[in-house]
Protein backbone atom coordinates (compact mmCIF):
# COMPACT_ATOMS: atom_id res chain seq x y z
CA UNK A 1 0.00 0.00 0.00
CA UNK A 2 1.28 3.36 -1.12
CA UNK A 3 1.82 6.06 1.65
CA UNK A 4 2.68 9.05 -0.17
CA UNK A 5 0.51 11.76 0.38
CA UNK A 6 -0.49 12.05 -3.32
CA UNK A 7 -0.48 8.86 -5.31
CA UNK A 8 -2.17 8.84 -8.77
CA UNK A 9 -2.10 5.43 -10.76
CA UNK A 10 -2.94 4.57 -14.35
CA UNK A 11 -4.59 8.31 -14.81
CA UNK A 12 -6.14 8.79 -18.09
CA UNK A 13 -8.13 12.03 -19.09
CA UNK A 14 -9.91 12.94 -21.84
CA UNK A 15 -11.53 16.10 -22.29
CA UNK A 16 -14.24 15.12 -25.30
CA UNK A 17 -15.50 11.49 -25.35
CA UNK A 18 -15.93 12.28 -28.72
CA UNK A 19 -12.51 12.20 -29.51
CA UNK A 20 -9.48 9.31 -29.45
CA UNK A 21 -6.74 11.80 -27.69
CA UNK A 22 -6.18 12.27 -24.12
CA UNK A 23 -4.95 14.52 -22.34
CA UNK A 24 -2.96 12.44 -20.18
CA UNK A 25 -2.45 8.69 -20.57
CA UNK A 26 -2.00 5.92 -18.35
CA UNK A 27 0.49 8.17 -15.46
CA UNK A 28 1.75 6.87 -12.50
CA UNK A 29 2.77 10.08 -10.11
CA UNK A 30 3.55 9.72 -6.73
CA UNK A 31 4.91 12.87 -4.28
CA UNK A 32 6.17 12.22 -0.71
CA UNK A 33 6.01 14.14 2.25
CA UNK A 34 8.43 17.15 2.92
CA UNK A 35 9.73 17.31 -0.73
CA UNK A 36 9.04 19.21 -4.36
CA UNK A 37 8.61 17.05 -7.28
CA UNK A 38 8.85 18.57 -10.75
CA UNK A 39 6.51 17.84 -13.69
CA UNK A 40 9.24 18.65 -16.68
CA UNK A 41 7.81 19.23 -20.11
CA UNK A 42 6.91 21.45 -22.85
CA UNK A 43 3.29 23.37 -23.22
CA UNK A 44 0.83 20.91 -24.00
CA UNK A 45 2.79 17.80 -22.60
CA UNK A 46 -0.39 17.36 -19.78
CA UNK A 47 1.32 18.48 -16.82
CA UNK A 48 -1.61 21.28 -16.12
CA UNK A 49 -4.12 18.33 -16.62
CA UNK A 50 -2.51 16.19 -14.31
CA UNK A 51 -1.97 18.98 -11.66
CA UNK A 52 -5.38 20.16 -11.80
CA UNK A 53 -6.56 16.52 -10.98
CA UNK A 54 -4.23 16.51 -7.96
CA UNK A 55 -5.60 19.44 -6.49
CA UNK A 56 -9.17 18.27 -7.85
CA UNK A 57 -10.24 20.73 -9.92
CA UNK A 58 -11.84 17.69 -12.58
CA UNK A 59 -12.21 13.76 -12.47
CA UNK A 60 -10.05 11.31 -13.89
CA UNK A 61 -11.58 9.80 -16.50
CA UNK A 62 -10.11 6.20 -15.85
CA UNK A 63 -7.69 5.77 -12.60
CA UNK A 64 -7.23 6.75 -9.32
CA UNK A 65 -6.06 9.87 -7.72
CA UNK A 66 -5.42 10.20 -3.90
CA UNK A 67 -4.45 12.97 -1.76
CA UNK A 68 -3.24 12.52 1.87
CA UNK A 69 -5.99 9.75 1.37
CA UNK A 70 -8.79 11.05 0.21
CA UNK A 71 -10.22 10.50 -3.09
CA UNK A 72 -13.54 12.34 -3.54
CA UNK A 73 -12.77 15.59 -5.38
CA UNK A 74 -14.18 18.16 -2.35
CA UNK A 75 -11.84 16.20 0.17
CA UNK A 76 -9.23 16.03 -1.91
CA UNK A 77 -10.23 20.05 -2.66
CA UNK A 78 -9.63 20.37 1.03
CA UNK A 79 -6.08 19.31 1.22
CA UNK A 80 -4.18 20.91 -1.89
CA UNK A 81 -3.35 24.47 -2.07
CA UNK A 82 -3.52 25.60 -5.89
CA UNK A 83 -0.93 28.34 -7.44
CA UNK A 84 -2.01 29.04 -10.60
CA UNK A 85 0.33 30.34 -13.74
CA UNK A 86 -1.67 33.43 -13.56
CA UNK A 87 -2.41 34.98 -10.13
CA UNK A 88 -6.34 34.91 -9.47
CA UNK A 89 -6.95 37.42 -6.64
CA UNK A 90 -9.82 39.80 -5.60
CA UNK A 91 -7.80 43.13 -6.55
CA UNK A 92 -10.06 45.03 -4.46
CA UNK A 93 -8.97 43.88 -1.06
CA UNK A 94 -5.41 44.84 0.64
CA UNK A 95 -3.14 42.20 0.84
CA UNK A 96 -3.75 42.54 4.59
CA UNK A 97 -7.54 41.54 4.06
CA UNK A 98 -7.06 38.53 1.18
CA UNK A 99 -4.43 37.09 3.58
CA UNK A 100 -6.80 37.49 6.74
CA UNK A 101 -9.99 36.06 4.52
CA UNK A 102 -8.30 33.03 3.29
CA UNK A 103 -6.83 32.21 6.64
CA UNK A 104 -10.05 32.53 8.36
CA UNK A 105 -12.08 30.67 5.45
CA UNK A 106 -9.55 27.71 5.65
CA UNK A 107 -10.53 26.91 9.40
CA UNK A 108 -8.24 28.85 11.46
CA UNK A 109 -9.82 29.47 14.91
CA UNK A 110 -9.64 32.87 16.62
CA UNK A 111 -8.01 36.24 15.39
CA UNK A 112 -4.33 35.24 17.31
CA UNK A 113 -4.55 31.97 15.27
CA UNK A 114 -5.31 33.58 12.07
CA UNK A 115 -2.36 36.39 12.64
CA UNK A 116 0.33 34.16 13.44
CA UNK A 117 -0.38 32.21 10.11
CA UNK A 118 -0.97 35.37 8.12
CA UNK A 119 2.51 36.58 10.09
CA UNK A 120 4.49 33.29 8.57
CA UNK A 121 2.70 33.38 5.13
CA UNK A 122 4.06 37.25 5.27
CA UNK A 123 7.61 36.69 6.04
CA UNK A 124 8.09 33.57 3.90
CA UNK A 125 6.87 35.60 1.11
CA UNK A 126 8.56 38.85 1.77
CA UNK A 127 5.34 41.10 1.95
CA UNK A 128 6.22 43.25 4.39
CA UNK A 129 6.60 46.39 2.17
CA UNK A 130 3.01 45.95 0.41
CA UNK A 131 1.15 44.28 2.84
CA UNK A 132 -1.06 47.32 3.17
CA UNK A 133 -1.35 48.39 -0.53
CA UNK A 134 -3.91 47.28 -2.74
CA UNK A 135 -3.78 43.80 -4.68
CA UNK A 136 -4.82 45.67 -7.88
CA UNK A 137 -1.58 48.17 -7.68
CA UNK A 138 0.89 45.40 -7.22
CA UNK A 139 3.57 44.11 -9.56
CA UNK A 140 3.61 40.98 -11.21
CA UNK A 141 6.06 39.44 -9.12
CA UNK A 142 4.34 40.78 -5.87
CA UNK A 143 1.28 39.49 -7.27
CA UNK A 144 2.70 35.91 -7.93
CA UNK A 145 4.46 36.05 -3.82
CA UNK A 146 0.78 36.88 -2.51
CA UNK A 147 -0.67 34.22 -4.50
CA UNK A 148 2.01 31.87 -2.77
CA UNK A 149 1.32 33.58 0.69
CA UNK A 150 -2.43 32.72 -0.11
CA UNK A 151 -1.67 28.81 -0.21
CA UNK A 152 0.34 29.08 2.81
CA UNK A 153 -2.70 30.66 4.36
CA UNK A 154 -5.06 27.43 4.60
CA UNK A 155 -4.86 24.50 5.96
CA UNK A 156 -3.41 22.01 3.67
CA UNK A 157 -0.16 19.52 3.55
CA UNK A 158 0.20 20.10 -0.10
CA UNK A 159 0.66 22.87 -2.42
CA UNK A 160 0.30 22.82 -6.20
CA UNK A 161 2.04 25.22 -8.09
CA UNK A 162 1.54 25.50 -12.23
CA UNK A 163 3.79 27.36 -14.07
CA UNK A 164 5.40 28.85 -10.83
CA UNK A 165 7.87 31.47 -13.06
CA UNK A 166 5.59 32.14 -15.65
CA UNK A 167 6.80 36.13 -16.21
CA UNK A 168 9.10 36.68 -13.26
CA UNK A 169 11.88 38.50 -13.76
CA UNK A 170 15.70 36.64 -12.23
CA UNK A 171 15.16 38.35 -8.50
CA UNK A 172 11.79 37.30 -8.45
CA UNK A 173 12.05 34.01 -9.29
CA UNK A 174 15.66 33.21 -7.06
CA UNK A 175 13.37 34.48 -4.30
CA UNK A 176 10.64 32.35 -4.75
CA UNK A 177 12.19 29.36 -5.21
CA UNK A 178 14.08 30.12 -1.31
CA UNK A 179 10.18 30.42 -0.34
CA UNK A 180 9.48 27.21 -1.81
CA UNK A 181 12.31 24.93 -0.20
CA UNK A 182 11.13 26.77 3.06
CA UNK A 183 7.78 25.37 2.34
CA UNK A 184 8.95 22.09 1.63
CA UNK A 185 10.43 21.34 5.11
CA UNK A 186 6.65 20.78 6.37
CA UNK A 187 4.40 20.19 3.15
CA UNK A 188 4.56 18.31 -0.49
CA UNK A 189 5.36 20.34 -2.84
CA UNK A 190 4.62 19.31 -6.53
CA UNK A 191 5.08 22.24 -9.08
CA UNK A 192 5.21 21.83 -13.07
CA UNK A 193 7.94 23.91 -15.34
CA UNK A 194 9.23 23.61 -18.96
CA UNK A 195 12.54 25.32 -17.62
CA UNK A 196 14.97 22.51 -17.42
CA UNK A 197 17.17 24.37 -14.39
CA UNK A 198 14.27 25.05 -12.19
CA UNK A 199 14.05 21.24 -12.35
CA UNK A 200 17.56 20.74 -11.64
CA UNK A 201 17.84 22.82 -8.93
CA UNK A 202 14.73 22.28 -6.80
CA UNK A 203 13.75 18.90 -7.29
CA UNK A 204 13.96 15.88 -5.62
CA UNK A 205 11.81 13.93 -7.63
CA UNK A 206 11.16 14.17 -11.65
CA UNK A 207 8.76 13.15 -13.74
CA UNK A 208 9.27 14.07 -17.73
CA UNK A 209 6.01 14.27 -19.84
CA UNK A 210 5.48 14.71 -23.36
CA UNK A 211 2.04 14.22 -25.19
CA UNK A 212 0.09 12.95 -22.11
CA UNK A 213 2.39 10.70 -20.93
CA UNK A 214 5.19 10.09 -18.15
CA UNK A 215 8.56 9.34 -20.42
CA UNK A 216 11.01 9.50 -16.97
CA UNK A 217 10.61 10.10 -13.41
CA UNK A 218 13.21 9.49 -10.44
CA UNK A 219 15.86 12.03 -8.90
CA UNK A 220 17.83 13.77 -11.48
CA UNK A 221 20.86 11.53 -11.06
CA UNK A 222 18.36 8.68 -11.57
CA UNK A 223 16.74 10.10 -14.85
CA UNK A 224 19.93 11.25 -16.11
CA UNK A 225 21.38 7.52 -16.24
CA UNK A 226 18.05 5.55 -17.00
CA UNK A 227 18.41 7.49 -20.23
CA UNK A 228 21.82 7.48 -20.98
CA UNK A 229 23.13 10.86 -21.03
CA UNK A 230 25.24 13.51 -19.62
CA UNK A 231 22.83 15.98 -17.95
CA UNK A 232 19.00 16.65 -17.88
CA UNK A 233 18.80 18.61 -20.57
CA UNK A 234 20.26 15.65 -22.75
CA UNK A 235 17.72 13.30 -20.89
CA UNK A 236 14.87 15.30 -21.64
CA UNK A 237 15.86 15.83 -25.23
CA UNK A 238 15.89 12.20 -25.62
CA UNK A 239 13.36 11.09 -23.77
CA UNK A 240 10.78 13.47 -25.18
CA UNK A 241 11.91 12.83 -28.71
CA UNK A 242 12.80 16.57 -29.05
Amino acid sequence: MWTDPVVVENFYKKYDPKKKEYACENVNFFAGSNSITGLLGQNGAGKSTLLKAIAGFHYATEGTISVCGCTDLPDIRKNVAFVPEIPVLDRSLTVKELLFLEASLSGNEGSQSCRGIVDRAVEICALNEVFLERVSKLSRGFLQRVSLAKSICRKTKVIVMDEFSSGLDPVQNALIRRQIVELAKTKTIILSTHHIEEAQNLCNKVYIMTKGMVVGNGTVDEVVSFSGCRNLEEAFIRLTGN
